[in-house]
């Protein structure tokens, strides 16, 4: 597994930047890009590790990960993140430990931000506030739907969902990965599938 942190010039950053959070005021960018960092790693590399406190989040430019807990020596997946995502912890963004793991599931190009940097600015730049505000209110909303399905929905159900929401994540996920993430063995996807 190889975390390659790489140097990217400032104006190839500030084009990044821009174009995914378009809203930040140019002031605002310049002082969000200062705690920011493009890396390039390798399919397993783990970003964020349970148990472990962690000092960033990620914008994936190219790539995926997925977001699981360990249960019984066997890996429970969360959630799937992929191109144009930002993705961390609930739990690393408050300065604790992680409750889950965040590992790659390609070779992938990411925008890694510091933490702790980018909380400080959202207490003296409103836009900046907003816009993390904005990326928590969407994950919750996410958990909060994901929630919803685990309790209510039967897993043809989230299959069905899942299918028809993202339906390239079944060429991206393995099928292991996905029968977890939908909470039903790898056999019981197959016979979902095969109806």
């Amino acid at each position: 597994m190889i975390l390659t942190e790489k140097r990217m010039s400032k104006s190839e950053l500030q084009k990044i930047l821009k174009s995914f959070f378009p809203n930040l005021e140019e002031a605002s960018l310049d002082a969000f890009m200062k705690h920011a960092s493009y890396l390039k790693s390798t399919k397993g590399t783990k970003l964020i590790s349970e148990g472990k406190r962690h000092r960033y989040f990620y914008l994936i430019l190219k790539g995926g990960v997925k977001s699981y807990y360990s249960k019984e020596s066997r890996e429970v997946c969360m959630w799937f993140a992929f191109k144009n995502e930002v993705v961390g912890t609930i739990t690393t963004y408050e300065g604790l430990p992680s409750k889950e793991t965040i590992e790659l599931l390609e070779d992938s190009e990411l925008i890694k931000f510091n933490i702790e940097k980018i909380k400080e600015l959202t207490l003296t730049d409103l836009s900046i506030s907003h816009l993390m505000n904005g990326i928590i209110i969407e994950h919750t909303l996410y958990l909060e739907e994901r929630l919803y399905q685990l309790q209510f929905m039967t897993s043809k159900k989230r299959y069905k969902v899942l299918y028809e929401s993202t339906p390239e994540i079944f060429q991206e996920v393995s099928l292991t990965d996905i029968a977890s993430y939908l909470g039903v063995t790898r056999e019981t996807l197959s016979r979902i599938r095969s109806k």
